[in-house]
Formats: C-alpha cells, structure tokens, sequence
C-alpha cells in the first residue's frame, strides 16, 4: 500500500537541505561583494587624493614652466640692493689728500661715490662683494656718502653722510707762561704752572705729558722744575693729525 506520508517528508528534508545550501551561499556571495565593494571605495579614495595631491599640482607645474618659457616677457628685477657698508669709517679730519676707502655691497655691482653732494666715481665690486676706492678730498669741509647700483640699474638708498675736514695746515701755539729764557728763583716756586693756547681740543704734549686743549684751545699743566736749566718741549696734535714743535727753556735757583 502507498504511503504518501512517508514520501512527503523525505521531500521536504531534501528541500530544507537544498534551502540551508542556497543560503549559506547568498551569504558567501553577499560577503564578497561587500569586499569588493569597500576595496573599490579605499581605492577610489586613495587614486583621488593623490591625484588631487599629487598629480594635479605637477600639472600645473608643468603648464606654467611651458608658458614661462613660451611667453616673450621677462619678469622685470626692481628689487634694490643692500645700502654699502663702509668697513673702515673715515676720519673726522686729516692733513692728507687721499682717503683709502674700502666695504662691503652685493656683489658684482657697482658704488658711486658722493662728495658734497656730485658723483665723484663709480667702481665694480668684486664677486666677494668687497670694494676698495681712494678718494681725493678738497681743502676744507667734504661730505661724503655712498650708495649701491645693481645689474639692473635699481639704486639702493644712500649711507649716512660723513664730514671730513681736510686740514693741512700746522697748529698754532702759544706759551703764555712761562716765558723762554724766565728765571725763578726760591723753593716755594720750583712747582712751575705752564699755561697756553692752541687749537680746539688739540693733543699737547710737554716733556712726553700729555694735556687736553679744550673747546677754545686752552690748555695748563704744572711741571716741577731741576735746579739749573730746564728744557721744556711742547708737541701739539690737532685733529687732522698736524704738528707744531717748539721748545723753551727755563732756569731755577733756590
């Protein structure tokens, strides 16, 4: 006799079976398409930073490189050079004629020299940016300053001004006291005061002593004075380095 119970449910296990399998594989499918698609997504974003990074900048390195090199304009320098600098600063006065100059500006320029004002020279600088001039001073007062000149003509400002005296000229000199040939007698003299005019803050030396003029040339010292004849030597400095020599000579006695 047939027993369609029996039949029936053995069906239905083999369909359980087949659904339990096609499940498991919906699942593996459905895992893997999600790998592929987060690979696809980082690797989407990562090929768009560097190309927005990388890529793109060099692109646009590149074009503005082509069209600098294609374009008939060149960038024009107006940028001006450093102000010279003088490594040796020149004298407030001197007896000489020349004054050696030297400094420091950018290199391969140029300096001009101005004195009282008028261009005086232009000279190169060398590559390691050294310079080395001798000017020729005028009697008197000169105002000297200097400024630099790059290879595109742009001018940096002026240094400071410099008034050097070009002063040729001896110091006067004038012994008020003692006179020359004075004769002093007693003990309580023989401390001598030396008195006497020359130049405004002139450098006098009497016997190898040195006293200050002041501001209108005034000067004194004292000097003790040797039993017997006494030389005095007076050597005056002025500020242009001049000098004046003169000697006198003094007798004491107790």
């Amino acid at each position: 006799m047939f027993n369609s119970g029996r039949y029936s449910s053995i069906y239905d296990r083999k369909n359980s079976k087949k659904n339990v399998v096609s499940s498991r594989l919906v699942k593996r499918e459905k895992s893997k398409i999600q790998k592929q698609t987060f690979l696809f997504v980082f690797f989407g974003i990562v090929f768009l930073l560097l190309f927005i990074f990388l890529i793109v900048p060099g692109l646009i390195r590149i074009f503005f490189s082509i069209i600098d090199k294609d374009s008939p304009f060149e960038e024009k320098d107006t940028v001006p050079p450093q102000v010279p600098v003088l490594s040796t600063i020149p004298f407030e006065a001197t007896y000489s004629a020349n004054l050696n100059l030297r400094g420091f500006a950018e290199p391969k320029s140029k300096v001009v020299f101005l004195l009282n004002s008028e261009k005086n020279a232009e000279i190169d600088v060398a590559e390691d940016g050294q310079f080395e001039y001798e000017i020729n001073l005028n009697d008197g007062e000169n105002e000297l300053s200097i400024f630099g000149v790059d290879e595109m003509g742009n001018e940096s400002l002026k240094t400071r001004s410099y008034l050097i005296t070009r002063d040729s000229e001896a110091p006067s000199l004038e012994i008020e006291e003692p006179k020359d040939g004075a004769k002093i007698e007693l003990k309580k003299n023989r401390t001598l005061t030396i008195k006497g005019k020359t130049e405004a803050e002139a450098k006098v030396l009497i016997n190898g002593r040195l006293v200050l003029a002041d501001k209108e040339g005034n000067f004194s010292s004292n000097y003790y004075l040797n039993e017997g004849k006494n030389e005095l030597k007076f050597e005056v400095t002025d500020k242009a380095k001049n000098k004046t020599e003169r000697s006198i000579e003094v007798e004491f006695q107790l």
